[in-house]
């Protein structure tokens, strides 16, 4: 597996204080009130999320598997599984079964989303950066996207999951005695949702999803701005999420023409300067309809910069457009500074398909 290093950054150990962190009354605003995301039961949540198998209990699940699971399953798999069921080894081993037996069968690491590449605004949510730890930071913004197939959601959900884990650092280059990145950053921009949206069917997509298959893989989740009417869909959904999972969640507010500094601030714990400034100015930029509406996140643009590299002129000219259409003519939407600089010149760090996007690109020029 391609294993990411991040230039120049030492990496943080993830702890547990972010999900103890996250239900704080001072760390949440907006439509849905601290104690509708806290009513858990506490004690237990961070009783879960203080749970860290030992290298026997791992080694005991690895035994109960076939051969042929074990020589897809390491050790973090077993241990991610035995933290998702409370230590509950035969339960573990039965998950990591099943999802072995899904990924021989679906593929996910080759799994392409058709309806992303025959339009590039069906979907907006792609990783765009990492945050002091190191994990992956997705972005999505549900107003640009334009396509609300289940089944394209659930394809274009896994393709951006995979992509996460394959950008994840190097657990060689975590220091000594720490703890290696294996989950991502999730900032959900709802500006946009609407009545139409709430569809429980792709909820329960990103809950099966991340129950059954990506168990311990969300670190932190940022619901932004959602309105009055995500309460219908909350509702419904709610009692299905984990405890353990609702102390990751933040629910926050951007708000276009006022004061933005309690949402920076609580950023800040997270991200670099420049990765809070730039979630705060695409947040802005997606609320310009002027700019949005002709918005779409290119994947070849991504593409054509890890295999080329920055200092290329199809490259230097896409970046440029890209920052045209910003409002403050410097804005790239395609990721951070950060993680521009990282992935430019280097393809393997992309899903294999999203690597033959510029080989396609060349081909077509040559023809």
């Amino acid at each position: 597996m391609v294993r990411f290093s991040l230039p120049g950054k030492k990496l943080v150990t993830p702890g547990d204080d972010d999900d103890a962190s996250s239900s704080s009354g001072s760390a949440i605003e907006g439509p849905l009130t601290p104690d509708a995301v806290a009513a858990t039961d506490s004690s237990e949540a961070s009783k879960k999320s203080r749970y860290w198998p030992s290298e026997a209990e791992v080694a005991a699940v690895l035994e109960r598997l076939s051969e042929q699971d074990r020589e897809m399953c390491d050790a973090a798999m077993a241990n991610r599984y035995l933290r998702a069921t409370g230590g509950d080894q035969k339960h573990a081993a039965k998950r990591i079964h099943d999802t072995l037996e899904w990924r021989r069968a679906e593929q996910p690491e080759h799994i392409v989303c058709t309806a992303c590449r025959a339009n590039h605004k069906s979907h907006y949510m792609q990783v765009v950066g990492h945050d002091l730890t190191g994990r992956p930071l997705i972005y999505s913004c549900i107003g640009l996207a334009t396509n609300r197939d289940v089944e394209d959601n659930r394809k274009h959900m896994i393709s951006t999951f995979e992509q996460a884990i394959r950008l994840m650092p190097d657990p060689a280059a975590c220091p000594p005695g720490s703890r290696p990145v294996e989950s991502w950053c999730w900032v959900m921009d709802f500006h946009g949702f609407s009545i139409r949206d709430c569809d429980p069917r792709l909820a329960k997509i990103f809950l099966n999803l991340s129950a059954a298959h990506y168990p311990e893989r969300l670190g932190t989740f940022f619901i932004v701005s959602a309105p009055t009417v995500f309460n219908t869909l909350w509702r419904a959904i709610s009692h299905f999420i984990d405890p353990v999972t609702k102390q990751k969640i933040h629910f926050v507010n951007f708000h276009a023409k006022k004061d933005n500094s309690k949402l920076e601030a609580l950023l800040a714990r997270y991200f670099d300067a420049d990765t809070c400034h730039w979630l705060l100015r695409e947040m802005e930029d997606n609320r310009d309809k002027s700019l949005a509406l002709s918005k779409a996140y290119s994947y070849p643009d991504l593409s054509k910069l890890a295999s080329e590299g920055r200092g290329a002129p199809d490259v230097e000219a896409a970046q440029r457009l890209r920052r045209q259409k910003s409002g403050c003519q410097q804005h790239d939407h395609l990721g951070s500074p950060a993680f521009l600089e990282a992935v430019a010149g280097k393809p393997d760090l992309l899903l294999p398909h999203l690597q033959q996007l510029s080989l396609n690109d060349a081909v077509d020029a040559q023809a």
